[in-house]
């Protein structure tokens, strides 16, 4: 699933206060592949006023695992040897772990 610019432009500019600027940069930066659990955790983190956490975490898991990947494959490489994708656990870690949120009952 994809979130556009425009999208994530219209749900979170005006809800980011001063950290719109480094979360567009970074909506930017972790590309299509990751459009939707950028604009996700960044909601979220609105929610339940951690917007300077989250936006820390995106950054660094940038600078250390996702700079380097090219952009049509950034955030879906996974670990060759224990076949765990990091950008994917680092998502589930912010909801889970940072933000507290709760699987759905189905």
């Amino acid at each position: 699933m994809k979130t556009s610019e425009q999208v994530f432009c219209n749900l979170l500019q005006d809800k980011l206060g001063h950290y719109w600027q480094r979360a567009l940069k970074l909506f930017r930066d972790y590309g299509d592949n990751c459009s939707f659990d950028v604009a996700n955790v960044l909601r979220h983190a609105v929610d339940k006023h951690k917007i300077q956490e989250v936006v820390e975490i995106l950054e660094e898991h940038y600078q250390s695992h996702l700079r380097f990947q090219h952009p049509d494959i950034r955030g879906i490489v996974g670990d060759g040897l224990l076949g765990v994708n990091p950008t994917h656990a680092m998502f589930l870690r912010i909801c889970e772990q940072t933000l507290g949120l709760q699987p759905n009952p189905e």
